[in-house]
């Protein structure tokens, strides 16, 4: 018998991670991977803006963690299902992309990412040691399989109420905000 790979807590049964409230009156899933260059020019132009229609209520996000570009990718994914565990994932999402090394680069390593975990107000031993012996990494790369089956186009991806966003309006954030409010 096989053991179960561990999963984190603060996960929707689709593997993300909710910000914003379940009773919001639209929801918004998004693709992302951390080492994504697209995906920090979509936070860049648009993050603010989700951040105040979920403020609002307007909108819930869920944030759907790709790691197909490589070990650094899974060393990030793996830090912010811990951090969506204390409660602080889109702060270390944000630290992620505004602190986003190259591709490929062997970036994100363990001792960055404890860095930008204590940037984003994550300090404890568990998400110290967590990122260190990479917790979740073999969630991550499950999930990585089932969301290229959601998302075989790449990231940034985001569906709204199930229905695929156009992925230029994710860089445009008054057709973005129009887009949540209509």
């Amino acid at each position: 018998m096989t053991t179960p790979t561990p999963s984190p807590a603060g996960h929707t049964p689709e593997g993300g991670v909710l910000v914003g409230s379940d009773n919001a009156r639209r929801k918004l899933v998004v693709f992302e991977d951390p080492q994504c260059p697209y995906c920090r020019q979509f936070e860049d132009a648009s993050g603010d803006l989700l951040r105040r229609e979920v403020s609002s209520g307007s909108v819930s996000v869920e944030y759907r963690m790709r790691s197909f570009l490589g070990p650094e990718s899974v060393r990030a994914a793996n830090a912010l299902a811990l951090a969506a565990e204390a409660g602080h994932f889109d702060q270390l999402r944000r630290e992620l992309f505004a602190d986003q090394p190259a591709e490929q680069t062997g970036g994100f390593t363990a001792d960055e990412l404890v860095e930008l975990g204590r940037r984003a107000g994550l300090t404890s031993p568990d998400f110290v040691s967590g990122v260190r012996e990479g917790r979740y990494a073999d969630w991550v790369v499950e999930r990585e399989a089932a969301f290229l089956a959601q998302d075989p186009e790449g990231t940034p991806q985001a569906q709204l109420d199930g229905e695929w966003v156009d992925a230029e309006v994710l860089y445009d954030p008054e057709a973005l905000g129009a887009l949540v409010r209509g």
